[in-house]
């Protein structure tokens, strides 16, 4: 289920998963609607093995459905807790989530997520880190909730690099039981903006387990992305 490597002309996306079992709960995706739009999501059940596993397969069905359509992600997301509400409340599970559509020809990227930790965009120099926040609570934990707020939107300009990740990640701890957070994983793909987009998931991997103190306890999901029509400019 997981996504290959993207190279299309107007975009790079790459992909690293790190599951502590054979079978996960995270799952992610990059779909393209059409020619000139791409759709990214990450979603994060809560717990581990088969049951989250499972969960996160019918959830990757739900979601490459909607995007077939070309809905919009607060309304992916909306009709998303709905599903899991509807049809699992009973599996006491729950799902972080977020979904970015990105517009290949305005290089307009709209989002929203639900409880899932914010996708970060470096800017092309490196000196600007942006926090994609998400604006909603958990999917299936509540049936209302997710109207309150409409999607949110930025650009892309030249060069800048947009992250997506699950909580594995930033909830790494050190020697001293810090988590490693937002900003530090902000501050690791800043550093990495140096090395070429591909080698970028590795090199945040690297540097994260470089933090790490202890056993690994949770899945790690690391999708970058970048504005392949102007590497060249």
């Amino acid at each position: 289920l997981l996504p290959k490597a993207v190279r299309d002309e107007r975009i790079h996306v790459d992909i690293r998963y790190l599951p502590i079992e054979e079978v996960g709960g995270d799952y992610c995706q990059v779909l393209f609607s059409d020619p000139t739009t791409c759709y990214i999501s990450v979603c994060d059940v809560t717990g581990h093995g088969i049951g989250p596993g499972l969960l996160a397969t019918r959830v990757s069905s739900e979601v490459r459905y909607h995007i077939a359509r070309r809905r919009g992600p607060h309304e992916i997301v909306r009709i998303l807790n709905e599903f899991i509400c509807d049809h699992f409340e009973e599996t006491g599970l729950f799902l972080t989530f977020v979904i970015a559509r990105i517009d290949l020809e305005s290089r307009i990227v709209t989002w929203s997520g639900a409880g899932h930790p914010s996708p970060i965009l470096i800017r092309r120099d490196a000196r600007v880190v942006e926090q994609l926040e998400s604006i909603h609570p958990l999917i299936g934990v509540m049936t209302d909730g997710f109207d309150e707020r409409a999607e949110l939107t930025t650009r892309l300009e030249p060069g800048d690099r947009l992250i997506f990740y699950t909580d594995g990640i930033t909830e790494t701890a050190n020697i001293r039981d810090r988590m490693l957070g937002v900003d530090g994983l902000g501050r690791i793909c800043a550093e990495a903006m140096s090395v070429d987009l591909f080698a970028m998931a590795d090199f945040v991997l690297q540097m994260v387990t470089g933090f790490q103190h202890g056993p690994v306890t949770d899945d790690k999901t690391v999708i970058d992305c970048i504005d392949a029509d102007l590497l060249t400019s």
